[in-house]
């Protein structure tokens, strides 16, 4: 299609054409100007599409308001064989492509005009359309892939039939209906077609993220009943696919987020000591700006735990220990467990034996007892979101209360914030193995 300052120059030219050949009889007619005009348009090859019949006679009524409007219809009927060339040919000037094969005039304060186009040359017989996901990750091609599963068909009904010359007219079709197309199935991108015309045309469709974009995408462990350490292979591949997802609108995260968190799932379930052990995941998927994968890691019936820790403004000794956890599940909310801890400095060892139990998933409650020094301790510990918790040990032995707010900086390591009525407060940088 010529662009529209052109064809608004096209237009001018040819109403200038057409005054030229207004030799007006001398004669009294009476006034009835046309007010309006309409087009009824045929193609006289194939069924032209919608949306290029639309642009077509909005051209040709451009056409028709600029010469016909206001002027009184008896003027034209007088000379209508004449003018009905004229307009031919200024319809031929404007609809690049195409050739009027026919034209009646049926005049009148609202005028129709009965036109018949022909293409000219050859036309297109064949479409093909490529999508171009640049720097898209592969899981989310494959989404795009399945929300645009009908867009070769849509592009090949939009553009097959039409003039191979009017190379115009079909991008700027293709750019126009072809993104209405392709925002109704995939609306947080812009779409960007170019159009290589020929008797079989290529459509290449970019696409340009809409809207809030990713910047982060991470995996946190919300609940896991094994050692981190073990679960290491498996989650740095499924947190370098979290990675990809940054770039995407975030609005098409979350429209596909179950399909995106079975993903992550599935990818988790494939290694090797995930199988070997049957461990049960369980993936939840927060889209935003920054996205976050939630995973659960747990075993049918043990806990084992694994931690080392550094005391950083903790007078005396004891600031350095690695600690051991072995836990069984009685029935669904109980754990009874062991516990060791190894205190390189002096060397020492603390064995622990206890219950635990739990309301829901957050917050349980519970007692263990020091074998190595004859005390007995109570147990509360409540996790808030997935970075936050609080902890409370009483020492009911030695009348000691140790009280810990706790910060996940990552999946391997936490920092805890300690206040103990007897040694005073410290941190406490904890490695979770």
């Amino acid at each position: 299609m010529f662009p529209s300052t052109q064809k608004k120059l096209k237009i001018a030219l040819c109403a200038g054409m057409l005054g030229g050949v207004l030799l007006f009889p001398n004669v009294n007619v009476e006034a009835s100007p046309i007010q309006e005009v309409t087009v009824d348009l045929v193609s006289t090859d194939e069924e032209m599409p919608a949306s290029v019949k639309q642009r077509v006679e909005a051209s040709i009524i451009a056409i028709g308001n600029r010469i016909l409007v206001g002027k009184e219809k008896d003027l034209f009927l007088l000379n209508q064989s004449q003018y009905n060339v004229v307009l031919s040919d200024i319809v031929n000037r404007v609809v690049a492509g195409y050739i009027v094969s026919g034209l009646e005039m049926e005049y009148g304060t609202t005028t129709v005009m009965h036109i018949k186009l022909s293409p000219v040359g050859q036309t297109i017989k064949k479409v093909n359309t490529i999508i171009e996901y640049r720097n898209i990750m592969p899981l989310a091609q494959e989404l795009i892939q399945e929300d645009l599963v009908n867009i070769s068909h849509q592009m090949s009904n939009l553009l097959i039939g039409l003039p191979v010359d009017s190379l115009g007219w079909a991008e700027s079709v293709s750019q126009t209906a072809g993104q209405q197309i392709v925002n109704q199935a995939l609306p947080e991108f812009d779409a960007h077609f170019k159009v290589d015309s020929g008797e079989e045309t290529t459509v290449h469709i970019s696409l340009v993220p809409r809207g809030e974009i990713i910047r982060t995408g991470k995996l946190t462990f919300r609940k896991t009943t094994i050692p981190r350490l073990f679960m290491y292979r498996a989650t740095s591949k499924t947190e370098q696919t979290m990675w990809d997802l940054e770039g995407l609108p975030v609005d098409f995260v979350v429209r596909h987020r179950e399909e995106i968190s079975m993903y992550m799932k599935n990818m988790l379930e494939q290694d090797s000591f995930v199988k070997q052990y049957d461990l049960d995941i369980e993936t939840l998927l927060h889209p935003g700006i920054e996205t976050e994968l939630l995973v659960d890691a747990l075993t049918d019936h043990w806990i084992i735990q694994g931690e080392a820790w550094l005391d950083i403004g903790h007078e005396g000794k004891k600031n350095t220990a690695i600690n051991g956890f072995l836990g069984h599940y009685v029935g669904t909310n109980d754990v009874v467990f062991g516990e060791v801890r190894f205190y390189p400095s002096p060397v020492t060892f603390n064995v622990f034996g206890g219950w635990q139990h739990y309301f829901g998933k957050a917050f349980y409650m519970g007692m263990k007892y020091n074998f190595s020094n004859n005390e007995i301790h109570y147990l509360v510990h409540k996790d808030f979101g997935t970075s936050w918790a609080f902890q409370y040990d009483r020492n009911f032995t030695d009348s000691i209360d140790e009280i810990g707010v706790l910060y996940k900086l990552h999946n391997y390591m936490t920092i805890e914030y300690i206040y103990n009525n007897e040694e005073g407060n410290w941190l406490r940088l904890i490695v979770n193995l």
